[in-house]
């Protein structure tokens, strides 16, 4: 697999089952506009450095908007994941020789570290369940139009929120219960998990009540006799 993308372009493997063909899908319209206001190039450190030259990650993707756009976000999405997916091949091949990145390092070329967890990685992986939706994020030829996906909704992560909760769950509404806080939505990747998958946010479960069950002993009551 060659890990580089051309440069403005999205490397996006296909999702279509049992192929591996990919694309390559250009930056929606809105990212030049974004480019211009967004704040002075992030600094990176030597390893996320070499992750930008070995994997070609666009400087475009790297820029940080001040308001999110949800094309340019999920652009940064799939790029991420084309970045973990490239350094665990390398790692199989044994051609990555520097030190192991976890998802964080990887993320924050990108985005911040909050940012990621509780938007792009919260919501992106799901948005399959929505007709149309991956399509019009990728601002494909022939896609779905907004009027088409969003309805009457503007383009929001609020908005997405709510419509994954509406095609997840079918016919159930949102239940606010007093006193219980909302649960969180899992994210794809847990923000200290290396690459592999295999590191320091592994979850470990504790056994309840320690040891085994006590047997109940014979009852010592005893009953008068008037």
């Amino acid at each position: 697999m060659n890990p580089k993308s051309s440069g403005g372009s999205i490397y996006i493997k296909s999702s279509g089952s049992g192929s591996a063909a990919s694309s390559f899908v250009a930056l929606s319209d809105t990212a030049e506009a974004v480019r211009s206001k967004s704040k002075s190039p992030v600094k990176l450190d030597p390893l996320q450095q070499t992750l930008v030259e070995t994997f070609d990650i666009s400087p475009q993707l790297m820029q940080r908007e001040k308001v999110a756009d949800l094309r340019v976000a999920y652009s940064k999405f799939l790029d991420i994941q084309r970045v973990i997916e490239g350094v665990n091949q390398m790692e199989l091949a044994q051609t990555w020789t520097w030190k192991k990145p976890t998802v964080q390092d990887i993320v924050e070329i990108y985005m911040s570290r909050s940012g990621y967890f509780h938007r792009p990685g919260k919501f992106f992986p799901r948005v399959s369940v929505i007709p149309g939706m991956e399509g019009w994020l990728k601002n494909e030829e022939g896609a779905l139009s907004k009027k088409e996906v969003w309805g009457d909704k503007e383009p929001s992560y609020k908005n997405l929120s709510d419509m994954l909760d509406l095609y997840e769950s079918p016919g159930k509404k949102k239940k606010v219960t007093k006193g219980k806080k909302k649960q969180v939505e899992p994210s794809s990747h847990s923000e200290e998990e290396v690459v592999k998958g295999k590191g320091k946010g592994k979850a470990k479960s504790k056994k309840a009540g320690g040891g085994g069950k006590k047997k109940a002993g014979p009852s010592k009551s005893r009953q008068n006799d008037d």
